[in-house]
């Protein structure tokens, strides 16, 4: 599953297994975006009692970490998502 081919609002367990952490790892970072008003964790909004990770931002995360891996000297491409 690639990040293109992913619906516009995703669960966070769909997320998480996108990000290859746990399911508890996402829940418990998406509370953690939730309690800090967006500053940290995985970025999620509340439908009703759901919770669901919207794919650009996703996508924004993603770059952004791959963005500090390579400042820090690790290889810009990952041979895995190429």
């Amino acid at each position: 599953m690639t990040l293109d081919d992913c619906p516009e609002l995703l669960t966070i367990p769909e997320a998480a297994k996108l990000l290859r952490i746990s399911r508890t790892t996402a829940y418990a970072e998406a509370k953690r975006f939730e309690l800090t008003g967006g500053r940290e964790g995985l970025p999620c909004i509340r439908v009703a009692r759901s919770l669901r990770a919207p794919r650009d931002k996703l996508r924004e995360l993603i770059a952004g970490a791959a963005t500090w891996r390579a400042a820090e000297g690790a290889p810009a491409e990952c041979p895995v998502w190429s």
